[in-house]
């Protein structure tokens, strides 16, 4: 009987210690994370992500909570995700090279933010999921099936040939961008 309990003692030790860790996470949700606000100002805090459902981010920093929306904030780091904002609306930093960003478009902009008084109605190009890429301070391009070989061949001209379009999951598009990246 000592045996039984002194091996399952230890097999729990050994699960245990090849464990993962992840980000603190607090009851409430929030993880450790940092946000650049539009005015290049930075928040240190814990954040809570309700980015897909809300299209926003509270901060409790020094016991008060925030909310911000993707008009507020530049970029934005939760645990080992990052996020940057594009016309109110926020995207998944997937990959970064030396010159071009591939993204993935985390939510929807509400349909009209204010401008002053005035109502202006935002809209964003693509679904939630899908994959753009960006480069450098330049637009965004949505990446699908159909148009990933005509983007990275504006973008990377030189190596439009290397582009596998019959594949189109993450590890084939991080590949494609990677190598759009090192292309000169």
């Amino acid at each position: 009987m000592k045996k039984i309990l002194s091996l399952t003692l230890f097999t729990l030790l050994l699960q245990m210690s090849y464990a993962q860790p992840a980000p603190e996470t607090n009851a409430d949700g929030f993880v450790s994370g940092q946000v650049l606000l539009s005015d290049n100002s930075t928040i240190a805090g814990t954040v809570k992500e309700n980015i897909r459902k809300k299209g926003e981010v509270t901060v409790l920093n020094g016991g008060k909570k925030t909310k911000y929306k993707a008009a507020d904030i530049s970029s934005l780091q939760i645990g080992s995700s990052n996020y940057i904002t594009y016309n109110y609306t926020f995207y998944e930093v997937l990959w970064q090279g030396t010159t071009i960003t591939l993204l993935r478009k985390a939510n929807e902009p509400s349909g009209i933010q204010y401008n002053g008084n005035e109502p202006v109605v935002i809209t964003s190009e693509g679904n939630v999921d899908d994959y753009f890429v960006k480069k450098g301070t330049g637009s965004l391009q949505l990446l699908t099936k159909n148009t990933i070989k005509d983007v990275l061949g504006k973008l990377c001209s030189n190596c439009a040939a290397a582009i596998d379009a019959t594949k189109f999951d993450i590890a084939a598009v991080k590949k494609a961008i990677e190598e759009c990246d090192k292309c000169k």
